[in-house]
């Protein structure tokens, strides 16, 4: 096991093609969780780029108060610090970047047709893989600093996902039949996400959102969206520029989600 660990981050390191981006790997064979540790950096003026990468995780963390399970020598389990001097508002966009990075860069080193799920999942024939949860912290008017965490399910087995979400969620293994290694795909998303980056910081938000709506398994879709115990229904028909999520209601009115927990519904 310690073997196959060092090899992982061999792997990655003498891979890396990105300029900046993963330059800086903080390694561990288990923490708490990554995030944690990547905004305690951060928080110490670490540069962006800067990645904490762990092998396994004792507290992983998915939005709002849900949980990431995360054991040793199967997943991936990074998060990596971004400096990207935008208003707030946009940092949605981040966490979309983050999901069709994971998206390509599973579809190019498997040959799988992942989707993602509005606002920060990538599903395999509609069951998750992956979770992103971006944390950051705002100065002024503009974010300081921005932690994009993400926990993608690689070799799990069925008997390493909880019992309760074994329904809805899958691993890369598992779809493919066959195990799946681990340091390319990690090499293959710093990139996607460093390309992806660059139009982001350049204004070129474009690019992000047709990626975005070419990979979706929501738009076209009915769902139901949560919101402080809230529900709403009606037809996801696109993004706002900053990465909302359009609903057409029943009766024809549009509202825009920021954020919510969404269900994809069947259309009847």
């Amino acid at each position: 096991m310690e073997a196959n660990k060092t090899i992982f981050l061999e792997q990655i390191e003498d891979g890396l093609a990105t300029k900046w981006l993963g330059r800086t790997i903080h390694f561990y064979d288990k923490v708490e969780s990554t995030n944690l540790l990547a905004a305690e950096l951060a928080q110490e003026d670490a540069p962006e780029g800067v990645v904490v990468l762990a092998d396994q995780q004792l507290s992983g963390r998915g939005r709002g108060s849900r949980s990431w399970h995360s054991p040793a020598g199967v997943g991936i389990y990074c998060s990596v610090i971004l400096r990207p001097q935008v208003e707030p508002e946009k940092g949605q966009l981040i966490t979309l970047m983050a999901g069709v990075s994971i998206a390509r860069a599973i579809e190019r080193q498997s040959g799988l047709s992942p989707r993602v799920k509005w606002p920060n999942d990538v599903l395999i024939n509609d069951k998750k893989v992956a979770g992103i949860l971006l944390e950051a912290r705002v100065s002024g008017a503009r974010i300081g600093y921005a932690v994009i965490g993400f926990g993608i399910n690689v070799n799990n087995g069925r008997g390493d996902l909880p019992e309760d979400i074994r329904v809805n969620a899958s691993s890369l293994r598992m779809e493919l039949k066959k195990t799946v290694d681990r340091g390319p795909l990690v090499i293959k998303i710093f990139s996607e996400l460093e390309e992806l980056y660059h139009n982001f910081q350049c204004g070129d938000l474009s690019v992000i959102l047709e990626q975005w709506r070419h990979y979706s398994s929501t738009l076209g879709q009915r769902v139901r969206i949560w919101r402080k115990d809230k529900a709403t229904e009606g037809l996801a028909v696109d993004l706002t520029e900053n990465g909302g999520l359009l609903v057409r209601l029943a009766e024809g009115k549009q509202i825009v989600f920021h954020a919510g927990d969404i269900e994809h519904l069947k259309i009847l």
